[in-house]
Formats: C-alpha cells, sequence, structure tokens
C-alpha cells in the first residue's frame, strides 16, 4: 500500500510539473510572440516618422518662396503708396506683412524640426569666444526691445570663455530665448543676459522680469508646438518650436539647457556648454 501511495505521489508530482513547464512554454512563446510584433509596429513607426519628416520638409520648402514673395511684395507695397493709401488700407497690408514673416519663421522651424527629427543635426564647430557671439546677439536684439521700452543688459562676469561650437545654430538658440524674454516681458523693465564659468563650462543664463510661468506648465516649453497659458505682452505670436529646437541644438554640443521661473517675478534660462579643451585661440 505504501508504495502505491508513494507512486501515486509521484506520478501526482510529475503531472505537476509538467503542467507548469507547460505553462511557461506556453507564456514564453506567447512573450516571443508580443516581442516580433512590438519590433514590427516599432518599425513601421520608424518608416512612418521618417515618411512624415520627408513630406513636412518637402511641404516646408514649397511653400518657403512663395511665402517670401507675399513678404516682400507688400513690404513694398507699404514703403512706395504710404502716403497715397487710407490708414485703414495701410493696416491691411501690415497684417499682410506681419503674417507672411510669422510664416516664414514658422516654416524656417518646421524645417529645421524635420531635420533634426531625421538625424540631420550638422554641426561646423570651430573655437571662438562666447562673449563675442553674446555681444552681438544682444545688440540686434536692443532693436526689437527699445519699441517696447524693454533694456538688454549683458553682464559678462568671466571674459576670455572659449567654446567649441557652431556659432550660427548657438546664435538661433539665443536669439530664441532673448527674442522670447522680450515677447513676455513688461515695458520698462530689464533682460539680463550673463556670462560666467561652472567648472569646465560656461553658463550663460537669460533673466526676465516678466509675468513667469505656472510650474505646471514648465515640462511643455522644450516639447514641439506646445504652449503656456502665459500671453505675449505685445500680441507677438509664436510657433511652438523654437525651445524645442533649441535644446535639440544645446544637446548637440553636448551641452545642457533648463529653467527656472516665479509667477509675477521672471523666468530664467540657463545653458551650459562645455568649455573649449586643448589650445585656445590666440
Amino acid at each position: 500500500m505504501l508504495i502505491k501511495e508513494k507512486f501515486d505521489i509521484e506520478i501526482k508530482k510529475k503531472e505537476e510539473d509538467d503542467k507548469i513547464y507547460n505553462d511557461i512554454t506556453g507564456l514564453n512563446n506567447e512573450l516571443i510572440n508580443l516581442q516580433r510584433e512590438l519590433a514590427r509596429r516599432n518599425a513601421e513607426l520608424i518608416k512612418l516618422n521618417d515618411l512624415k519628416n520627408k513630406f513636412l520638409g518637402m511641404a516646408a520648402h514649397d511653400l518657403r518662396n512663395p511665402i517670401g514673395i507675399i513678404g516682400s511684395y507688400s513690404e513694398f507695397l507699404i514703403d512706395e503708396t504710404r502716403e497715397s493709401l487710407s490708414v485703414e488700407h495701410r493696416e491691411f497690408l501690415e497684417i499682410i506683412n506681419s503674417s507672411a514673416h510669422f510664416m516664414l519663421d514658422l516654416i524656417d522651424d518646421l524645417l529645421d524640426i524635420s531635420r533634426i527629427e531625421s538625424g540631420e543635426i550638422d554641426l561646423n564647430q570651430e573655437l571662438f569666444p562666447i562673449e563675442q557671439l553674446m555681444s552681438k546677439i544682444t545688440g540686434l536684439n536692443r532693436v526689437l526691445s527699445q519699441k517696447k521700452n524693454i533694456g538688454i543688459d549683458l553682464i559678462i562676469k568671466k571674459p576670455g570663455l572659449i567654446v567649441n561650437a557652431d556659432g550660427p545654430k548657438l546664435e538661433q538658440v539665443f536669439n530664441n530665448l532673448i527674442s522670447n524674454a522680450i515677447k513676455f516681458s513688461i515695458a520698462a523693465t530689464v533682460i539680463k543676459v550673463e556670462i560666467s564659468e561652472s567648472e569646465n563650462s560656461v553658463l550663460i543664463d537669460v533673466r526676465d522680469q516678466g509675468q513667469g510661468i505656472p510650474e505646471a506648465e514648465l515640462e511643455k516649453l522644450f516639447k514641439p508646438f506646445q504652449k503656456t497659458s502665459v500671453k505675449s505682452t505685445g500680441g507677438e505670436k509664436t510657433t511652438g518650436l523654437g525651445l524645442s529646437i533649441a535644446k535639440r541644438i544645446v544637446e548637440a554640443h553636448k551641452g545642457v539647457i533648463r529653467v527656472e521661473s516665479n509667477v509675477g517675478k521672471g523666468t530664467t534660462f540657463y545653458v551650459e556648454l562645455p568649455l573649449a579643451q586643448g589650445p585656445q585661440i590666440p
């Protein structure tokens, strides 16, 4: 009797082991099938994303010329017929011109985004003092800020800091940050652009005395087509792409961009870029 009971127990245990093995094998097969399906769908998504970027780039490129012509011709008409037009008709032309320039900015941003997402962010790097670039950018943006009675101060805490970077692309980054500060700043305030050194990096911060951004909305800033609830103080338009492009450019330079903001007090963007290593420019 004991032998039979022992035999029955062993048979039952084997059956249980076989069931567990079959269950594990079935689950493993399901997992393999799911992984294959996930890989297939990921490949489809990559293909669709590439197609979207190509279409976006082609559409933006084809739209650029006719919209540029609209902007140029409307500007010509404003200059040439200013005295002979009524106030209302002049306003119509200025709206056409302003809208054309906004569309050109949007198209340029779309072209940048499509190139960046396609992995085509080529950097033509060279050694230069960062203060040289920032002096140029702040000088150009003062023309815009003065129209809103907003000052721009360039503060160089550490002169002579050299970066190995793509100058035009960094110019695009800081033009975006400073022009945004102008858009959202209140009249009779000052935008401070400060250059300092932080360990082996150069730190550039752009600080405004504007409206500030709610903390819950800060995560939107660097995402494409995302906008916060904060409105520009002069009715200026924004594409919602500039900061996303700026982030990609800074990261391509192995740098970091971040933001801090207090509602009612203002916003500060910090850009940290590696200092040039090795031989410096004379």
